[in-house]
């Protein structure tokens, strides 16, 4: 009886529990706890961002950040967690190579040269 009640017990809690869906290109989703993601995907991609910095190799990405290099519903999930997502998933682009960081060689001159 005492297992039972602990099986409740648990099924509760992960009911309250309050998920980030990542729907993909291929159609599966990707559920994450909201409490893993934030603050555990922004801390881990912190000291990626630190270790790329520093010219060291950041390693692989969280498990989220990857979920969301596929994402179909990106603008939702940023309107729902912040655009926190958006920018922790650029920073990806630029550690992987995909895209080049913006910088002064990025930018367009004007006539007067600012």
């Amino acid at each position: 009886m005492g297992s039972l009640r602990g099986r409740m017990r648990k099924l509760e809690r992960e009911v309250d529990t309050t998920m980030i869906v990542v729907e993909h290109e291929d159609g599966t989703t990707s559920r994450f706890r909201e409490e893993d993601v934030f603050p555990g995907a922004f801390m881990h991609e912190m000291d990626r961002m630190r270790q790329h910095h520093d010219g060291d190799e950041p390693g692989p990405a969280h498990p989220f950040i990857v979920a969301l290099r596929t994402a179909t519903n990106l603008d939702r999930l940023m309107a729902e967690q912040g655009t926190m997502v958006g920018h922790l998933l650029g920073k990806d682009e630029v550690m992987r190579g995909v895209v080049k960081r913006p910088g002064p060689s990025e930018v367009e001159q004007g006539r007067d040269g600012v």
